[in-house]
């Protein structure tokens, strides 16, 4: 496996992708529009094989780092999100 040294170069603004796994869709949903006041796509992806889990992917646009390390920190600030990536 090959490390990358640094941090990636990434050009704002731009389309980012959150993963959000979590137990409740509607939950999700609910905190996503809370969160964001501006035009998203939520999509689910995955359940997991006994129903327990939803894995849902978050696109929206961010116009630099803090923008959208702010959503991640929001994101994860729910007891109802189990994992964001």
């Amino acid at each position: 496996m090959r490390h990358i040294k640094g941090k990636p170069d990434i050009s704002y603004p731009c389309q980012w992708e959150y993963r959000i796994i979590g137990q409740n869709q509607h939950a999700i949903e609910h905190i996503v529009g809370d969160i964001l006041q501006k035009p998203y796509r939520l999509e689910i992806k995955n359940h997991s094989h006994k129903g327990t889990f939803v894995s849902m992917h978050l696109i929206t646009s961010v116009d630099n780092e803090e923008e959208r390390n702010a959503i991640f920190a929001k994101l994860c600030e729910h007891d109802e999100i189990k994992m964001v990536l």
